[in-house]
């Protein structure tokens, strides 16, 4: 179907004098349009985005050992912490402040003076048994709106157990990422500006 039937492109152009609607795709004129002055005023004129403030979260003993290989790494604001709970955590009665977190040098973390001023979660899984602390961290973050994201760590795993890491953190995360080697965690993290 030409373009030129798209009334969001020709909403587009009838707002640029001399241009009419576009009936055919962008090519190398476009191209060379779009490097005249006259197009530049259109663009904007600062970067891109901002440095974001992230928490990334281990939630097993085998992605902290992923996050722990990467922690010394220059990151702009990230913040790695560990969950420090062993067995089923109940997200109903369990409240933020009762989720016991730690650093990478081993000190105490809470979660609620981690989350202050954070704008992404990163949630790290690599056995599927944290589930219920998903779901405390998950729901801290929509609480502040915060985006959280997943990355579901599937190295040396068959498809069974990576399921049961996938469907862990799916109702949890706005991006749920599966990576098959501990390569991705640095690639993914850099990607959300960590």
């Amino acid at each position: 179907m030409p373009h030129d039937s798209d009334d969001l492109f020709e909403a587009d152009n009838a707002t640029r004098a001399g241009r009419g609607p576009i009936d055919h795709p962008t090519g190398l004129q476009a191209c060379a349009r779009a490097a005249t002055a006259e197009e530049a005023r259109y663009r904007i004129q600062f970067p891109n985005s901002r440095q974001r403030s992230s928490r990334i979260f281990a939630l097993d003993p085998a992605a902290a050992e992923a996050m722990y290989s990467i922690t010394e790494d220059p990151w702009n604001d990230a913040h790695f912490l560990t969950l420090s709970t062993s067995g089923n955590i109940a997200p109903g009665s369990t409240h933020a402040g009762d989720l016991r977190l730690s650093h990478p040098d081993g000190t105490a973390a809470d979660l609620q003076a981690e989350l202050a001023g954070a704008d992404v979660a990163v949630l790290l899984a690599a056995e599927g048994s944290s589930e219920g602390a998903a779901e405390v961290i998950a729901r801290e973050c929509f609480e502040r709106n915060i985006m959280c994201a997943a990355l579901a760590l599937g190295r040396g795993q068959n498809d069974v157990a990576l399921d049961r890491v996938v469907n862990s953190m799916r109702r949890f995360a706005r991006v749920l990422v599966v990576a098959h080697d501990d390569d991705y965690i640095p690639a993914m993290l850099m990607a959300l500006r960590a």
